[in-house]
């Protein structure tokens, strides 16, 4: 999670997305600056995820094909915005909407944009991407589909393919932290 945090991009998203609350919404982001300055205030070893940010909390939803299943952040304040920014390769057309239940609203939500919602009031959720958008098997696959794979690879490719999908799971389970 360090490395996300320090990471420029990151940090220049976070900024963007404090901007645009500030812009949008002056008022509530006031409340937030001062809920910030407070709650430093009262234990000074806590550190702020962004010092770009008056947001308290951060999740990221790391694919490759994050989906999510209707929901509300009931965590949250039902009285403050969560903000949400798109991010990855996809086409917004065909995949990726945001879906808010209670307005029944259907939102193309392209990659790089932002938008605000009452999150522990709203029920909401997100669309599936494209299959062939999923980054980890498109390069599994030679940079291609795997349908496109599966058409065109050698009975060596095939066997190879077949052998490293055997084994994924061990290699997948080795990447996970041991507490001991």
């Amino acid at each position: 999670m360090e490395g996300l945090l320090s990471n420029p991009a990151v940090q220049r998203a976070s900024g963007f997305l404090n901007h645009l609350f500030r812009t949008y919404n002056q008022p509530m982001y006031d409340v937030y600056e001062e809920h910030q300055r407070r709650l430093h205030a009262s234990n000074p070893r806590l550190r702020k995820n962004f010092v770009n940010s008056v947001f308290s909390c951060l999740t990221v939803n790391s694919g490759p094909r994050t989906v999510t299943n209707r929901h509300t952040d009931s965590a949250n304040r039902p009285d403050r915005w969560c903000g949400s920014t798109c991010c990855g390769p996809f086409d917004y057309k065909r995949g990726g909407q945001l879906v808010l239940w209670d307005l029944k609203l259907v939102i193309n939500f392209p990659p790089g944009c932002t938008i605000f919602i009452p999150s522990a009031l709203l029920v909401h959720s997100n669309c599936p991407i494209q299959p062939g958008e999923w980054l980890f098997r498109w390069a599994a696959n030679g940079f291609q589909t795997q349908e496109k794979f599966w058409e065109n690879a050698s009975d060596e490719e095939r066997a190879r393919w077949m052998a490293d999908r055997a084994m994924r799971w061990e290699r997948g389970l080795a990447l996970f932290p041991v507490i001991s």
